[in-house]
């Protein structure tokens, strides 16, 4: 009964479990003290806003989306260029950012409106991250082109600068943490309850009255300014950007990252992050087989979780919780 009646508390104190959880999480890769492993997961942490930002309009409006390569280059540069250029404060060029990708969200939102099926909006958002890193390889005059942009201030709050990496740590999980709240409120809000009325039908979302081209531009205004959240911090951390970043691949992990979680899962986008980054380097060891099994292990999960790991674990829970239940009462 004790384990049933802690399930219950974290339900209903769901923020507040979030937060000591992340606390423990921190807490933990701090004392450690590996500082390969603690920039590895920060790395992590960076993935969950992409993860966040496609489970919005891919795992909540079902609407594929390829592009989050763009919106976090968009992120990335624009407090790149704001803080070596006109010297801006972190705490102004973080928020600037997501605006200027939620923006571009907009942009490439109206035209996946005209679109029907996955493939068109496949090749909308694939193109799209194409023209943007084209743009900063290209536009050597403002981006330096491939070379990229370097020297980028860290952060400094009251006279402190987030150097260390015990700093970053810190800095990347509570600002993902506000994040993952912002997602869950969004996911249990009016708006996250239309978007899955138009993940799962168009016809039958109109017929509740609800507004197809609002919220299906909405959703790409939203995941677009967290993929610009991540991308700035990235800027900020690694101190430099390069358009070879921000390539094909990286949409393709992020999609990788919420199937692995669970597709509409915000908590397990942030799994999926961390998972992705972590990974690889646990397969080190293989040598030249480590991507062969890291592919292995991708296909594998794809095909046996298909609620992603964070599902399953609550599948699991959910069992045990009734095992518990009925052991109690034929007790």
């Amino acid at each position: 009964m004790k384990s049933v009646n802690c399930i219950q508390f974290i339900k209903k104190h769901r923020i507040l479990s979030l937060f000591v959880f992340f606390v423990i999480l921190v807490s933990g890769i701090i004392g450690i003290g590996d500082p390969y492993m603690s920039h590895v997961l920060i790395i992590g942490g960076i993935y969950g806003f992409l993860a966040i930002g496609l489970n919005v309009v891919t795992g909540l409006c079902g609407q594929i989306n390829l592009g989050m390569a763009g919106f976090y280059a968009i992120g990335s540069y624009t407090s790149a260029l704001l803080s070596t250029k006109l010297g801006v404060h972190f705490l102004v060029a973080f928020p600037v950012s997501i605006v200027f990708a939620a923006i571009a969200g907009l942009i490439i939102g109206y035209p996946a409106l005209k679109v029907r099926g996955g493939v068109y909006l496949v090749l909308i958002t694939t193109s799209f991250a194409s023209i943007i890193q084209t743009i900063l390889t290209q536009w050597v005059s403002l981006t330096n082109g491939p070379m990229g942009v370097v020297g980028i201030e860290s952060p400094s709050f009251f006279g402190l600068t987030v150097q260390s990496l015990d700093s970053w740590l810190i800095l990347t999980y509570f600002l993902l943490l506000v994040a993952m709240i912002v997602g869950m409120n969004i996911e249990h809000s009016r708006i996250g309850r239309s978007l899955k009325a138009v993940r799962e039908s168009d016809t039958a979302a109109q017929s509740l009255g609800v507004n197809l081209a609002y919220y299906k531009i909405l959703a790409f205004v939203i995941s677009a300014a967290f993929g610009g959240a991540g991308g700035s911090l990235y800027a900020y951390y690694m101190t430099t950007v390069s358009p070879d970043i921000y390539n094909m691949n990286l949409s393709v992990q992020t999609l990788t990252m919420i199937v692995i979680g669970g597709v509409g899962s915000i908590p397990g986008s942030i799994l999926g992050g961390i998972i992705i980054a972590v990974l690889p380097e646990m397969l080190r060891f293989l040598g030249s087989l480590q991507m062969v099994v890291y592919a292995l292990l991708i296909v594998m999960a794809t095909i046996l979780l298909r609620r992603g790991l964070l599902g399953t674990g609550v599948d699991a829970i959910r069992f045990f919780k009734k095992a518990l239940m009925g052991g109690a009462s034929n007790g």
